[in-house]
């Protein structure tokens, strides 16, 4: 069926970095590590067979026990970013003791939290056009960054709730503010459709030359974990990877940005589509007013 595992199917902290059919080429690629890399191989026969690279940097431990100096990222941020950053971050800090309270055990980090890359999130996001625009735009962006580890799509959703309530404090995503569990269950779908998509874009955008590869081996399905395929025959793959990070950005932009129209109509505020969206100053002077 030309299936292939973006995740390693024994071990899902490894994911696919590197394809080639000749054993040599792999044995040269695995000595090539750094040792903070932890290797798993795995062979496949396709259309010809073949063998896939899976890796994981080792370290982790608990997110919440990572050490970063705020003190000092902050201090080199403009006011505004300064005080989005902080308030973005305690949202972060919110979503993982709620994931680690559901789950019953820490939430393990596969990379460090990037402070610094923080404000190039904002500073990315143009802050013009509708509210919805402005929302969407955010959420892209900080998915785009991958600065907050294993959470990053949830504290995307969170910030666009938090940035819409802004201009309308009565607005609240639909999960919240809705009772019967058919509802929640809907929302839950509904939003995951968005989140498989937004995972989908952001794996083809990182490794579209390496799909390119396993497609012309046989390889027609990618399975990432949770169950998300990869239908590697709706996207583009012959691009070069400078064009790959344009191309798929812009479509992950759009994606979001549907969402946040979406969310809006689902919430009962469609009015919020065509509501000026704050800028970034005005964004922070909200968020200044709250403290």
């Amino acid at each position: 069926m030309g299936h292939v595992y973006y995740h390693h199917p024994g071990d899902k902290q490894f994911s696919l970095d590197f394809v080639h059919p000749d054993s040599d080429e792999i044995v040269s690629q695995i000595v090539s590590y750094d040792d903070d890399v932890a290797i798993k191989l795995l062979e496949y026969d396709l259309d010809e067979p073949f063998y896939v690279i899976y890796t994981s940097r080792i370290g982790g431990g608990p997110v919440r026990e990572i050490d970063f100096n705020l003190k000092k990222s902050l201090s080199e941020m403009s006011a505004d970013n300064s005080t989005i950053v902080v308030r973005l971050l305690e949202i972060y800090r919110a979503l993982l003791a709620q994931n680690e309270e559901e789950e019953g055990v820490p939430v393990e980090a596969y990379k460090n939290i990037d402070i610094d890359a923080l404000p190039d999130v904002l500073d990315r996001t143009s802050w013009e056009g509708s509210a919805t625009d402005v929302a969407g735009q955010l959420a892209s962006n900080l998915i785009l960054k991958h600065a907050l580890p294993n959470a990053n799509h949830r504290t995307a959703v969170a910030l666009i709730q938090f940035y819409l309530r802004r201009l309308n404090p009565d607005f609240a995503m639909p999960e919240t503010s809705v009772e019967t569990d058919s509802n929640s269950y809907d929302w839950r779908e509904w939003v995951n459709e968005y989140i498989n998509e937004s995972k989908r874009l952001l794996t083809v955008r990182r490794k579209n030359v390496l799909f390119k590869h396993l497609y012309s081996f046989g390889a027609r399905t990618l399975e990432r974990k949770h169950a998300v395929e990869i239908d590697l025959t709706e996207y583009e793959l012959d691009m070069y990877p400078t064009e790959a990070k344009i191309v798929y950005a812009e479509k992950h932009e759009d994606l979001w940005v549907t969402f946040v129209e979406e969310a809006v109509e689902r919430a009962g505020y469609p009015e919020l589509k065509e509501t000026p969206g704050l800028s970034k100053a005005e964004f922070a002077e909200k968020i200044r007013n709250l403290d």
